[in-house]
């Protein structure tokens, strides 16, 4: 699959609701194809949840950082954003399940969106990392680069009559 294409599908999913929340989405994408061996809706899955975190912690009237790069055989894409909220804490705690970044937010939900979208990138041989710096949250998914398989040309199936008319007309 195409993760560029997938990318700009969640961006454009969540734009109104980045817009709510004063998030100014900067995307940087590469003009070729970036293809990974994943299942379309497991990834869709992964980027739905790490959007959502950034709708949920991202400090409003700032900017979320998204782009995917191709470097060594390898697709890199990782999500950045400032957190409303004091990351005081290691950044593995938060793929653990049912914690939350910060025992003082107020928002719903169970907690488990980066424990499963971690869980769901490493079934499909992908690597995911948190980065914390301050109030810096980065989020890197990484997969093998899917190299397309040129397949040869299947053999050409003429019907005998227009073989026929090629040997007349020779």
């Amino acid at each position: 699959m195409n993760l560029n294409e997938l990318v700009q599908q969640v961006n454009g999913e969540f734009a109104e609701r980045f817009e709510g929340r004063n998030l100014d989405l900067i995307c940087i994408l590469q003009p070729e194809p970036l293809l990974i061996r994943a299942d379309s809706r497991r990834i869709w899955r992964v980027l739905e949840n790490l959007y959502v975190n950034v709708c949920k912690y991202a400090m409003p009237g700032t900017r979320v950082y998204v782009d995917a790069i191709k470097k060594d055989g390898k697709i890199q894409l990782s999500i950045k954003n400032i957190s409303e909220n004091p990351l005081n804490f290691q950044a593995d705690e938060l793929t653990e399940r049912f914690i939350r970044g910060d025992v003082s937010r107020s928002t719903e939900g169970s907690g488990l969106g980066l424990s499963i979208a971690k869980n769901l990138t490493v079934l499909q041989h992908g690597s995911f990392n948190i980065y914390l710096d301050g109030d810096l949250f980065k989020v890197t998914i990484t997969f093998d680069e899917a190299v397309k398989e040129k397949k040869p040309m299947p053999p050409m199936i003429v019907p005998e009559a227009v073989q026929e008319e090629a040997q007349q007309d020779a």
